[in-house]
């Protein structure tokens, strides 16, 4: 083997290993208690919804949000129409041409210059508590800094654990990710008449309504203030959404911000990027000058 060879593939390895899923690394355990005793952040993305779709299915826990707050089905999410740029620049609040992703891959990951939700709320309010949960493994790669992050092996686990630390911890912020509308688009097909992909949209709505049992409790019991933040970060065309740039039932999708006692207010068009300013200013956060959004509240 010649030296240049060698170096070659030596690099190839570095690489390869430095943009795979550690799980030593993106995984904790520990369910740090509140630090905020009012106003709080629940994300929760559904993977791969299209707008037209969404309206087609049944989503009565995700209209009581749009009932006491801003929707708009005309958000646009950015260029490269994958997961893992789509969501980074949901929860980074920055373009791609800053977080430098374009694939579904870390390798080329900007997230120094440009951080995520919990590390740029822990900047201001360091004893924040927040916690993610998944069950694709790369979602736990896309945040930092998060006291609580571990993987399942379904949506149903997710959303069930997530219920279980809302009484044990009650984050500030807890980030969910919910796999099953982009799971069913992939196998049967993105369609806004499709009656197994409007299903698991609907599926991804019943997680909701129980995470939402203890979110109103909450609010109830204890005086906190939930925004409750519901978003996607694709639609989808066929059975994929590569290479959908131009395709509005793709890049074009939905946002919900809910706040306790808002009304009902559509918007015509925002942007993926208004999330992280806005989830911010209801934590107290403003002032941020690297973002590329504006807050909606």
């Amino acid at each position: 083997m010649t030296k240049s060879l060698f170096f070659s593939l030596l690099t190839s390895f570095v690489i390869f290993s430095c943009d795979r899923f550690d799980a030593d690394k993106e995984i904790c355990t520990t369910c740090k208690p509140s630090s905020e005793p009012i106003r709080k952040v629940l994300f929760v993305g559904w993977d791969g919804v299209r707008s037209d779709a969404l309206k087609n299915a049944s989503t009565p826990n995700l209209d009581s949000l749009i009932l006491s707050g801003i929707v708009s089905y005309n958000c646009d999410r950015g260029e490269f129409t994958v997961s893992v740029p789509g969501w980074s620049t949901i929860l980074h609040g920055v373009w791609p041409n800053k977080h430098n992703l374009s694939e579904n891959s870390f390798r080329k990951n900007n997230y120094e210059d440009y951080p995520d939700l919990i590390s740029l709320a822990k900047q201001f309010k360091p004893n924040l508590s927040a916690t993610v949960l998944t069950n694709w493994d790369d979602f736990l790669r896309i945040t930092s800094n998060e006291d609580y992050s571990q993987r399942y092996d379904n949506d149903e686990q997710v959303t069930d654990a997530a219920a279980q630390l809302l009484d044990q911890c009650t984050p500030d912020i807890m980030i969910l990710h919910l796999d099953y509308p982009d799971y069913i688009g992939h196998r049967l097909g993105f369609s806004s008449s499709g009656m197994e992909y409007r299903g698991a949209i609907e599926v991804s709505d019943f997680y909701l309504g129980k995470l939402m049992e203890k979110i109103y409790a909450r609010e109830m019991n204890y005086n906190e203030e939930w925004m409750v933040v519901v978003t996607t970060d694709h639609g989808g065309e066929g059975t994929g959404h590569g290479d959908q740039d131009d395709l509005e039932q793709t890049r074009k999708v939905w946002s919900v911000i809910r706040t306790p006692g808002a009304t009902n207010h559509e918007l015509t068009q925002m942007n993926s990027v208004d999330l992280v300013p806005t989830m911010l200013k209801w934590l107290g956060i403003t002032g941020l000058t690297n973002l590329d959004g504006v807050s909606l509240n």
